[in-house]
C-alpha cells in the first residue's frame, strides 16, 4: 500500500483538485484507492459527496484520528467513483492541535491489506496534521506555479522537511499550469522560474508529468457537482491534461507493472 500526501502551505495551487484526478485516476486502471480529507476546506469531501453520504457526520478523519485505538476501516464512506473511497474532512480537526504527529501512520496498519493507495489531501498550512500525513506518506507532492511565492513557500518546505522529519527523499514539486507554447522559448518567465525551480530543487516531476495551463482542472471539477455518474464518464475536457494526469499517476504505479493506457477516467 503507497501512501502519497498532496501538500503546500501556499492555497489555490491546485492541490485538492490534483489528488482527486490522481485518486481517480488509479482508481481506473483497477486499482482499490482511499482518499483521506486533512483539509479543512473540505473540497474533496464535496466532490466525492452523494446526497446519502453527506449526513454521515460521524463517518469523518476528526473522529478516526481522535484515538490510537480507532480502526480507519470504521469511518470509511464508499462513493460512485470507480474504486476510489474517501474517509472525509471535519471542522472538529481544529480540535485536534495537540495530536501526536504519529497518530494517522499508526492507525494505517488497519487498512494495509484493503487499499493499493492512500492519497491524502492536506490544508494548505504546516502544523500537527500536516505532519501527520507527511509522517504516514511515502510520497509528498507539492503542486505548484511559476511565481515568486511558490519559490519561497518550497525553500521553506525544504528546510523543514530536512530538520524536522525523513521525508525529504520522498518529496517531489509538481508544475500546474505549464503553457506549452513557450517550451521550446530561450527566454521568458516560463523558463526563468524553471531554471531557478531546477537550479535549486532537484525534486521536479517530470516534464510529461506537468500540468497545462488550462481551466479545465477546473470543468472536470465542476462538472462532478451537476452530472449524473453516467453523464460523467468520458468527461475529457483536455487532452493535454488528461495525458498528464496519467504520466503523474504512473510515476506511482508499481514498478514491476505497466499503468494501462486509459481512455477516460
Amino acid at each position: 500500500m503507497k501512501v502519497i500526501s498532496f501538500s503546500s502551505m501556499k492555497g489555490g495551487v491546485g492541490k485538492s483538485s490534483t489528488a482527486i484526478q490522481i485518486a481517480n485516476c488509479l482508481g481506473k486502471t483497477g486499482k482499490k484507492v482511499l482518499i483521506i480529507d486533512m483539509d479543512l476546506n473540505n473540497s474533496v469531501s464535496s466532490y466525492y459527496l452523494t446526497d446519502e453520504t453527506k449526513n454521515s457526520t460521524e463517518k469523518n478523519i476528526a473522529n478516526a484520528l481522535s484515538k490510537a485505538s480507532n480502526n480507519l476501516n470504521d469511518y470509511i464512506l464508499l462513493t460512485d467513483r470507480y474504486a476510489v473511497d474517501l474517509i472525509p474532512s471535519s471542522l472538529y480537526l481544529v480540535d485536534l492541535r495537540g495530536l501526536s504527529e504519529r497518530r494517522l501512520s499508526q492507525l494505517l496498519p488497519t487498512i494495509e491489506n484493503a487499499y493499493d493507495y492512500v492519497i491524502i489531501d492536506t490544508q494548505p498550512t504546516y502544523d500537527n496534521l500536516v505532519l501527520n500525513a507527511y509522517y504516514a506518506s511515502d510520497y509528498i507532492i507539492t503542486p505548484l506555479h511559476l511565481s515568486l511565492f511558490d519559490y519561497n513557500t518550497s525553500l521553506f518546505m525544504a528546510d523543514k522537511l530536512k530538520m524536522e522529519t525523513d521525508k525529504f527523499q520522498n518529496w517531489f514539486l509538481h508544475i500546474n499550469g505549464f503553457n506549452h507554447r513557450f517550451e521550446d522559448a530561450k527566454k521568458g518567465q516560463q523558463k526563468e522560474y524553471i531554471d531557478v525551480f531546477k537550479n535549486t530543487f532537484d525534486n521536479l516531476t517530470p516534464a510529461a508529468a506537468w500540468f497545462p495551463w488550462t481551466s479545465a482542472m477546473r470543468q472536470v471539477i465542476d462538472r462532478n457537482m451537476f452530472l449524473s455518474i453516467t453523464e460523467k464518464e468520458g468527461c475529457i475536457c483536455n487532452p493535454a491534461l488528461f495525458n498528464s494526469i496519467c504520466n503523474l499517476a504512473d510515476i506511482f504505479f508499481n514498478a514491476n507493472e505497466e499503468m494501462p493506457l486509459l481512455e477516460m477516467f
